[in-house]
């Protein structure tokens, strides 16, 4: 039985106290310049072999260790949580009745629910079923164009069965044509498991390339469309990880995380790296400015020895651990891993957690590691990671162990594309199958740029450098390198600039719309305009070229609004929708005569 306990009693599956390596493990990347000009990077490191099927990790743990905590989370009568042992039984009974609702193989099994112990199980069934586990978002439920949303997915993946949240209204179900089974399914499922014979899992039966989960692409440049990500992809990223960073095998990992579980960051990155080491992954709700204190003091609780954020979640996390000397020393106390990846950090929170870390007054771990990442949905959450210390917030490290990189010029930007063992084999859509976008090598384009983190050597680690499809040209021609120039203006108005969307496509200047952070809230609109227009002065005095300068600014008093596209999952502004939203503010940045608001940097307003 799943029973309600303080986190202090429960069976940990890390080893508080125990030692991690001091230094990521050594890397060998061959380097190749290619006669087309490209440079070509292989991680020579080899994947773990055999590479185990990843439900085969997780009953590995289950029969090692099945008092141990796999997943706790938040209801109404306090946090939940189950062990390993218990979710193997219950994922057994439930795959054995998702596979007598589901006739064919493969079929799809759609969840609309948030993170939790039940959807776990059910995540786990499929696995053990050889059902497709497709995540979806509850949130979208409660609006109509949210609900357009879903059902449209839905037309893409086409469900056997669906699995709604108690949480969602009653009506909605009617909508979806379909049969559905609320999460009372679970309730059945357990009291099954007190008496009934276990399963017995059929080793062999799923093969590496089935297919086992759909994650949908944020449509931040485009439509959205289905990832089809099968059994080998988890369990290659997951071995590629284990290998370049030994530390979580020598503690197993214990994590609070929010992220949702329809991203692949969160649900397949997050939730698949605990099982593959036989850690323990708490579940906390997303955090707000109100909620971080609580969400703060109830990690410090569960003794966490990994944080994986977005650099938004960081933020608030700050805030917290600024102000409360005793918060930040229990923290830091146990943790040998923060990262951070998503989305872009600015400078002045890179500076801010590096001067945490650094206080010996906290007592941070000599062996704690800050890192970042980078990866995509269609390469099952991860491409590069980091390998040593970064210096600068934009490092996303060298391609994951028995993984290729081919590094491409592009109109006179570096595009990144990989090739392995992670990367998808197909996109769907309404019509069926779609083919990933594959170069003539066999590359996966990913559309992102990097740059060399020491000029000239790609192979020593590389950053990040936005996207492709951001980047414009003035009506001159010149190109405005928007995630540069993203991070640059985040620096240069920091601490009281959150995000900037930037303008100027078929225009003859640049210009930006600002959206304040929560502590700009205490400046008043006079002082929050000359702090602005002085901060964007000093940026155009040191980068005063057509493509960065900034020629005119508005401040924007609304946030940044995910209902209509301007946030994408990861918490990352969507620089073209934003801007077409806010057309009319854009139309005062370029019109003759800019009115009072509009900010003229080198031209006070008074």
């Amino acid at each position: 039985m799943i029973v309600q306990a303080d986190s202090r009693s429960r069976s940990r599956a890390g080893n508080r106290g125990g030692s991690s390596p001091d230094t990521f493990a050594s890397f060998d990347i061959d380097r190749v310049d290619n006669t087309d000009g490209s440079i070509t990077l292989t991680n020579k490191t080899p994947l773990p072999e055999p590479l185990p099927d990843i439900y085969e990790r997780f009953l590995f743990w289950a029969n090692d260790t099945p008092d141990a905590d796999l997943i706790s989370g938040l209801d109404k009568s306090g946090r939940r949580h189950m062990t390993y042992g218990e979710a193997r039984v219950m994922a057994s009974h439930m795959a054995r009745y998702l596979s007598s609702r589901c006739p064919d193989a493969h079929d799809t099994v759609a969840v609309v629910d948030d993170a939790g112990p039940d959807h776990a199980v059910v995540k786990l069934a499929c696995l053990e079923a050889g059902l497709v586990h497709a995540p979806f978002s509850p949130a979208l439920a409660f609006s109509e164009s949210g609900r357009s949303r879903l059902l449209e997915l839905f037309r893409i993946c086409r469900p056997a069965l669906v699995l709604l949240s108690p949480a969602l209204p009653a009506e909605f179900a009617e909508l979806l044509s379909r049969e559905t089974l609320n999460f009372e399914i679970i309730t059945a499922c357990e009291k099954a498991s007190d008496g009934n014979v276990l399963q017995e899992f059929q080793s062999g039966r799923n093969r590496p390339d089935d297919p086992a989960a759909i994650y949908f692409t944020s449509g931040s440049t485009g439509n959205a469309k289905g990832v089809m990500i099968t059994r080998h992809m988890i369990a290659a990223v997951q071995g590629a990880i284990s290998s370049h960073w030994p530390f979580l095998a020598a503690r197993r990992p214990v994590l609070v995380d929010w992220l949702p579980w329809h991203h692949v960051f969160g649900g397949l990155d997050n939730f698949f790296k605990v099982i593959w080491n036989g850690g323990t992954y708490h579940v906390r709700p997303a955090p707000s400015p109100n909620s971080m204190a609580a969400t703060a003091r109830e990690m410090v609780q569960l003794e966490p020895n990994l944080y994986i954020d977005v650099p938004f979640g960081i933020k608030l996390l700050l805030d917290q651990l600024e102000t409360d000397e005793k918060l930040s020393r229990s923290f830091f106390a146990d943790l040998d891993l923060i990262f951070f990846a998503g989305a872009g950090m600015d400078g002045e929170t890179w500076a801010r957690l590096n001067r945490l870390i650094a206080d010996p007054e906290n007592g941070a771990r000599k062996s704690l590691r800050v890192a970042s990442g980078y990866g995509s949905t269609e390469a099952a959450s991860t491409i590069c990671l980091a390998h040593e210390e970064p210096g600068s917030p934009g490092e996303v490290g060298i391609p994951l162990p028995g993984h290729q990189l081919r590094l491409v010029d592009v109109d006179g930007r570096t595009e990144v594309r990989v090739r392995g063992p992670n990367v998808s084999p197909y996109y769907m859509v309404r019509s069926g199958r779609a083919p990933m976008p594959l170069d003539e090598q066999g590359y996966l384009c990913t559309g992102d740029v990097v740059a060399p983190v020491r000029p000239f050597h790609p192979e020593l680690g590389l950053r990040f450098d936005g996207r492709v499809a951001e980047d414009f040209k003035l009506s001159n021609g010149t190109r405005v390198k928007v995630g540069s120039l993203r991070q640059m203006l985040l620096s240069a108005c920091a601490p009281h600039l959150g995000d900037v969307a930037i303008a100027g496509e078929n225009h003859d200047y640049v210009a930006a719309l600002l959206f304040p952070t929560a502590s700009a809230a205490g400046l008043d609109d006079d002082s929050l305009f000359r702090t602005f227009e002085r901060a964007l002065a000093r940026h155009n005095d040191q980068w005063p070229g057509s493509s960065t300068a900034i020629r005119y600014a508005v401040i924007m008093r609304d946030a940044l609004d995910p209902e209509t596209g301007e946030v994408n999952d990861k918490g990352h502004l969507v620089q073209r929708r934003t801007l077409q939203n806010r057309a009319a503010d854009v139309d005062r940045l370029y019109a003759k005569r800019p009115d009072r608001d509009v900010i003229v940097p080198g031209e006070p307003r008074y």
